[in-house]
């Protein structure tokens, strides 16, 4: 069973649209409700059944002010007599749906028993009392819609129903729901009942039907005006979390317009200063450690020479060893650092094709890569930067264990495995490993080579074009190498 959440859009958008449009439907038919019910109200007035409530109800007053003695003797004759309600007027003849002779029902009981009170007791329904027990409303045949009784005191024409209620001919009640006549019941002060007969309202006029054409043009007018009212909200909003989701994977972004109403205007202008002041540290904080990093290139070359003079040829290695890790920690950097600043243009790539590169690339080198499924199509990204992440998950899957698969997935996200069938990695190294410059001293020892720059590398590249990069060990030994790329969005900037 579908939840409610499921069924609300997704998007701001959609859910202020949605339930702007809705409020105004819920209005449109509250509307709607109190216009029918104004009308059933008019409808009562109009056809005299608010006099006769009034009749009845002061009838009623007068019996419950009686004594128990006398009050027998005024019900006798008032029966003997008809009441005749003030402004009382026979309504024509015209059939009306039972939920709508319900309606009028409880209307007029509510009626009367706003003008009696708490202290009686009111129902109304069809007549089924005996006519000799009833308090009539001035009723005659041709009042209440009924054919006249033929003289000879049989049953009416077209087996109409006799005109007072009463049984029919043969014995037996009446119990068929009449379209004209009500039975007022009044349940009086100490228990004793009254029983009326009254002529019941017509119905009111029902709604016309362009009443409804015009409320759907209007709520269609009203739906376009919101529609472009809650996009002009939304907006904003779209594309600041655009900007910084560009901003989050290191692309560089213009200014977003201020624009919108003044909590957007803050956000947006707090975001401009936000990116202009990281762009600023990035730069500043890049420029002076590759400064640095170029610069100790000199006093290392001069470090060499001198070790090269070293008589000791045990203290020369060693020394030499230290120099060239220390050299491949620069150029490490110096090619993080490049990687920050790489202005290369998102271009689609045939992922096919790449892997079959990196394939018969290692393969010259002696190295064994399988390739296994495909992609469908290609994917937009930065070709040397995606290349260079993938190529980097291999030469590790390769250098620690023997081989490399890698495996591609296509669908709703591209998915790329690089798994290999080395050691692993300690569960609790599994994040710490994409660290710059740590490498592991137990499975994956500096013998191996390696600076510890590559899977940091890997992962910074995946996050720019809006991917993950994520390790676990494999249950058959070995690791895998996870790279999730979304498909559908902007991967990367232009």
């Amino acid at each position: 069973m579908m939840s409610l959440r499921s069924l609300l859009p997704d998007t701001l958008f959609g859910r202020l649209f949605a339930a702007t449009v809705g409020v105004i439907g819920l209005l449109m038919l509250l509307i709607i409700l109190l216009i029918v019910r104004e009308r059933r109200e008019l409808a009562l007035l109009d056809s005299g059944a608010g006099s006769s409530a009034s009749t009845i109800a002061e009838t009623s007053e007068y019996l419950a002010g009686l004594p128990p003695t006398e009050r027998d003797d005024a019900r006798a004759k008032l029966r003997q007599q008809r009441l005749l309600p003030d402004d009382v007027r026979p309504a024509p003849r015209m059939r009306i749906k039972s939920e709508e002779h319900v309606e009028l029902e409880r209307a007029f009981a509510n009626n009367l028993q706003r003008q009696l009170g708490p202290k009686y007791r009111v129902s109304v329904g069809p007549p089924r009392t005996p006519r000799n027990q009833v308090i009539p409303l001035h009723l005659t045949p041709r009042e209440r819609g009924l054919p006249d009784m033929p003289p000879d005191g049989g049953p009416p024409p077209h087996g109409e129903p006799p005109p007072d209620g009463g049984p029919p001919p043969g014995g037996g009640m009446m119990v068929r729901r009449f379209d004209r006549v009500f039975d007022v019941t009044i349940t009086l002060p100490d228990g004793d009942h009254a029983v009326f007969r009254t002529l019941a309202p017509r119905a009111g006029p029902r709604l016309p039907r362009f009443i409804f054409v015009q409320l759907g043009a209007l709520a269609l007018v009203l739906s376009a005006v919101l529609y472009a009212v809650t996009r002009t909200i939304t907006r904003p909003l779209d594309e600041l979390a655009r900007a910084a989701d560009e901003v989050g994977r290191g692309a560089t972004t213009t200014p977003l317009k201020e624009r919108g109403a003044r909590e957007l205007l803050r956000a947006t202008r707090a975001f401009n200063s936000m990116q202009e002041r990281l762009r600023r540290y990035l730069d500043s904080r890049t420029q002076v450690l590759a400064a640095m990093s170029h610069d100790l290139r000199t006093p290392l070359t001069r470090l060499r020479l001198r070790v090269e003079s070293i008589d000791d040829d045990d203290l020369r290695q060693r020394c030499v060893e230290d120099l060239d890790e220390m050299s491949n920690m620069i150029r490490g950097a110096l090619s993080v650092f490049r990687g920050l600043n790489d202005e290369e243009t998102a271009i689609p790539v045939d992922i096919n094709a790449l892997a079959r590169e990196l394939q018969r690339q290692h393969a010259e080198l002696g190295g064994e890569v399988n390739v296994v499924g495909e992609a469908e199509s290609t994917y937009t990204a930065k070709p040397l930067a995606l290349k260079r992440c993938l190529g980097n998950l291999v030469q590790n899957a390769i250098r620690h264990g023997v081989r490399a698969t890698i495996r591609i997935e296509d669908g709703k996200q591209l998915v790329l495995r690089v798994l290999d069938e080395g050691p692993g990695i300690p569960e609790d190294m599994l994040d710490k490993v994409f660290e710059p410059f740590f490498r592991l001293e137990a499975s994956r020892n500096r013998d191996t080579g390696g600076t510890g720059l590559g899977l940091s590398i890997a992962r910074d590249i995946a996050q720019a074009h809006g991917g993950t990069l994520t390790l676990r060990n494999r249950a058959e030994g070995g690791l895998e190498a996870t790279l999730t790329l979304p498909r559908g969005a902007p991967q990367t900037s232009p």
